[in-house]
C-alpha cells in the first residue's frame, strides 16, 4: 500500500469515528424540558372558540347595522307625537280625507236631530300654519244670521310644557271644500265650534268639534277632558 493510500484510509476511519461519537452523544443526551412560553404556544388558546366567531360567555351580541323600527306607540296618534284619551261617548270613524289624522262622531244632544263631528288635523313637519292665522280662519267660517262676522272667544291654556290656544265660535257655519274633502255643504245655522291648537314636536296639531249648538255645548266637558288628556 502506498503512502498516499495509507493516509486516505486513516482519514476515512477518523471521519467515521467522529460521526459515531457525535451520534452517540446526541442519542444519550436527555431531552431539554419545554419552557413555559413554549408550552403555551404549543397548547390551543383557551378562547380559540371565540376567535372562530363564537361569542364568549356574557359578551354582548353583535349589533344590527340598522336602527330597529319601533312599534307604533299606544294612543290615537298615528305619528306618536301626541296621544290622547277619547271620550267614551264619541265614536271613532274612518277619516274622510288624508288631512284628517283622526275623526269622531259626537252624539246628538236631546232636541237635536244631527250629532257633531270632532276632527284632529296634522299636516306634517313645519306645516299647518301658526295659531293666530288659524284662529282667524276658523272664526271666519261662522257668521251672524244676517251674514255679519261673529266675535270668537280665544283663550290660552297651559298644558304641561305646551301653551294651547282655545277657540270658540257660534252662528251660521259655512264649511269649506278643503275641510270637507269635497264640495261644501250648505250653510248650517245654529252651529257651534270648540277648537284647540296644540304645539307638537315639529308642527301644530289642530283639534276641532263642530255641530249643532246644543250638541256641542253638551259635549263641552268631554272636549275639555279630550284636550286635557293630550301628551
Amino acid at each position: 500500500m502506498s503512502h498516499r493510500d495509507s493516509c486516505l484510509v486513516i482519514a476515512i476511519i477518523a471521519a467515521l469515528s467522529l460521526g459515531f461519537i457525535a451520534c452517540t452523544k446526541t442519542a444519550e443526551a436527555p431531552p431539554a424540558p419545554l419552557s413555559q412560553s413554549a408550552s403555551a404556544a404549543a397548547a390551543p388558546p383557551p378562547d380559540a372558540a371565540q376567535q372562530r366567531g363564537a361569542p364568549a360567555a356574557g359578551a354582548p351580541g353583535l349589533q344590527s347595522s340598522h336602527t330597529p323600527i319601533a312599534a307604533a306607540p299606544a294612543g290615537n296618534s298615528p305619528h306618536g307625537m301626541l296621544t290622547w284619551d277619547t271620550p267614551a261617548s264619541w265614536t271613532q270613524e274612518q277619516p274622510s280625507n288624508a288631512m284628517r289624522m283622526a275623526q269622531y262622531r259626537v252624539p246628538a244632544a236631546g232636541g237635536d236631530t244631527d250629532g257633531g263631528e270632532c276632527v284632529v288635523f296634522y299636516f306634517g313637519p313645519g306645516q299647518g300654519g301658526d295659531a293666530p292665522s288659524n284662529v282667524s280662519r276658523w272664526v271666519s267660517m261662522f257668521t251672524t244670521p244676517d251674514g255679519g262676522p261673529v266675535q270668537g272667544k280665544v283663550s290660552e291654556q297651559q298644558l304641561g310644557d305646551k301653551l294651547v290656544t282655545r277657540i270658540e265660535a257660534a252662528g251660521t257655519y259655512q264649511p269649506t271644500a278643503m275641510m270637507m274633502g269635497g264640495p261644501p255643504p250648505g250653510q248650517k245655522p245654529g252651529s257651534m265650534m270648540l277648537g284647540a291648537i296644540v304645539p307638537g314636536a315639529d308642527a301644530n296639531w289642530f283639534f276641532r268639534c263642530i255641530g249643532p249648538q246644543k250638541t256641542i255645548a253638551a259635549n263641552r266637558a268631554a272636549f275639555d277632558g279630550f284636550i286635557a288628556s293630550l301628551k
